[in-house]
Order: C-alpha cells, then structure tokens, then sequence
C-alpha cells in the first residue's frame, strides 16, 4: 500500500476512534450507558483511551481490508454505516439528557430529540463528505 493510503486509513481511525472517545466522555458525563457497552467496566478513563484506540485501529483495518478487495464506493458505504452508530448514539444522548435540560424540558421529549437528530444528521454528514474529499485526495 501506498503511504497516502495509509495516512487517510490513519486519520479516518482517529474520526472514529475521537468520536468513540467522546460518546464515552458524554456517557460518564450524563451517568448512563451507550447502547454497545454493558455494565460500568467502561467508565475509568484509561479503558475509556483504550477503547478508543481500538475502534480507531480496527476502523482503519476494515477500511484497509475494504479498499484491499472492493471499489472506493465501498469504503465510503462502510465509513457511513459506522459513521450512522456513532451519530445515532450521540443523537439520543444529546436529545434525552442536552436539549431537555436546554429547553428546561418545557418542549415535549420527542421534539427533543427531533432537533438532537437533525444536529447529528448534520454533523454525520459533514463527517462523511471529509472522509470522502480526503479519500479524492492525490496528496497530503
């Protein structure tokens, strides 16, 4: 593989590893469980690091294994659908405990986290037009 490979493989793995790290962060902020994660094992700061390392190395391995046996299209589809957990994870942290504390729960929860999943919708697609303006990319 070529290095340019490698550092876009790179810096996807740290976007996903990052928004692993902070949907812990928020997490043990607002004192719940995400969904992917069962029990309190998860809380302490260094698994919290650990576990953001790994989801970064193995979402650069599936990216490179991907790229490795299918089209570009592909990675893109792949980077989505891990992109779409990360998002939707934070979209209903941020609707259940952010946006009802913001609007001192006078909006009914369902609008809530309506405009919590229209931010994160956003912010996932943005998210994945970097990934791909990085893959057409001839340098770094």
């Amino acid at each position: 593989m070529d290095t340019l490979y490698l550092w876009q493989m790179g810096v996807v793995g740290a976007i996903h590893g990052g928004l692993m790290l902070g949907l812990l962060w928020l997490n043990r902020y607002y004192k719940v469980t995400p969904f992917f994660l069962f029990g309190t094992w998860w809380q302490p700061l260094s698994i919290q690091i650990s576990l953001a390392l790994l989801t970064g190395v193995v979402s650069m391995a599936i990216n490179m294994m991907v790229l490795e046996y299918a089209a570009r299209m592909t990675l893109l589809v792949v980077n989505a659908g891990l992109l779409t957990l990360w998002y939707l994870e934070l979209g209903i942290l941020l609707g259940r405990k952010f946006f009802a504390r913001l609007f001192d729960d006078e909006l009914p929860k369902e609008i809530s986290i309506f405009i919590a999943f229209v931010l994160v919708t956003n912010g996932g697609y943005f998210t994945l037009m970097l990934i791909k303006a990085l893959f057409r990319a001839d340098t770094l």
